[in-house]
This record gives structure tokens, C-alpha cells and sequence, in this order.
């Protein structure tokens, strides 16, 4: 049995699976990484499969929050089970097949990645919008997918991270020490310097 999450977009998902089968998949609501229904699925789950043999989590790009709190709670399981853990790029998730996954990176950059059959063809980058539009002109043909709407990609077909299919993939990777995929520095503003008393 194995236990996968993933919490890098608006909706995570939860997923266990048997003998590479789905045995059951939850999707959380997990707004910027607020992680209280994660955590409730994550114990529904565990009550329903006590005996699990690997963990797998889903570690970006996507919510610096909601990243931070799949992988510290798949640690967490992990550790105190004293079982493996692999992390897996979560755009790895979205779908069978060959794609792209576009993903809005704020300050007027964008995520792209090129997946084929669970592989990356090109792996996250940040781009400019007519970056993103020059590389997705030169394979028009494969779909594109996006967690949220992108305003400049109408036809791209909005679906979040699978945790059932990111356990499928990393079933029988070796295990691995997570961390998270960010592109770049969170934007982080300091307040101010008052009157400082000397």
C-alpha cells in the first residue's frame, strides 16, 4: 500500500493505492497551502490503511505554502513509520501522455514544462509570456494544462496535480530526501524602519 499527497495547487489530492491500483483518492481543498483539510484527509486515510510501505509527495512547483506542508507531513509519516519517501515534481501528476503544464509564477512570469508519459521533456523553467507562447507554437498539437486560468491560454484545460498518479510513477523510484521545487525566491516585502531608539 502506498500513501501519496500533494498540496501544490488550490485543490491537493490524497491517494492510496494497492498493487498499482487506486484503492481510494481525496481532493482536499488547500488554498494558499492552508493544509487543515489535507490533514483531515491524510487521517481519514490512514484509518482506512494502517499498513503502508511508502510515502510519495508531490513537491512543486506551485504554492510555496502548500508544498511546505505536503512534504513536512509526508516526512512526518515517514519517519515515524520508518518507511520510505520519494518526492516527485507535481506537474508529473496532471496527466497520461504527452502535454504541457503552464503555471502562472507572479511579477509576469510563468512556469513551463513539457512531460511525455510521466518524464519530462523539458523540465519547469520560467519564462515570459512570449517565451510561453513561442515554445507551446512549436507543438501546438499537445494539450496544455494549467491549475488556474491564464489569461493569454483560453483553451488551456484547467486540472490540479493527481496524487494517484504521482504514487503510480514514483512506486519504485528509490527513495529520496524531498524538497521543494521553487523557481525562485518567494517575494518577500520588509516592513519599513521607523524611529529606532539608538
Amino acid at each position: 500500500m502506498i500513501l501519496s499527497l500533494d498540496a501544490s495547487t488550490a485543490q491537493g489530492s490524497v491517494a492510496l493505492l494497492h498493487r498499482g491500483q487506486v484503492a481510494r483518492e481525496l481532493f482536499p481543498d488547500t488554498p494558499r497551502g492552508r493544509g487543515g483539510a489535507l490533514f483531515s484527509a491524510l487521517e481519514e486515510l490512514l484509518h482506512q490503511a494502517p499498513t503502508i510501505r511508502r510515502v510519495v509527495v508531490g513537491v512543486g512547483p506551485g504554492s510555496y505554502n502548500g508544498i511546505r506542508s505536503a512534504i513536512a507531513a509526508a516526512w512526518g509519516i515517514a519517519t515515524a513509520r520508518k518507511i520510505p519517501l520519494v518526492g516527485i515534481s507535481s506537474v508529473l501528476g496532471l496527466a497520461d501522455g504527452e502535454y504541457f503544464a503552464v503555471g502562472d509564477a507572479r511579477r509576469q512570469q510563468y512556469f513551463l514544462a513539457q512531460v511525455r508519459r510521466g518524464t519530462f521533456i523539458s523540465e519547469p523553467g520560467l519564462l515570459t509570456r512570449e517565451q510561453v507562447e513561442a515554445e507551446l507554437h512549436k507543438a501546438a498539437h499537445l494539450p496544455i494544462f494549467a491549475s488556474a486560468p491564464i489569461e493569454f491560454l483560453p483553451h488551456a484545460i484547467l486540472r490540479t496535480p493527481s496524487a494517484a498518479k504521482l504514487g503510480v510513477l514514483a512506486a519504485d523510484w528509490p527513495p529520496n530526501e524531498p524538497q521543494p521545487l521553487y523557481l525562485k525566491a518567494a517575494h518577500i516585502t520588509t516592513p519599513k524602519r521607523g524611529n529606532e531608539r539608538l
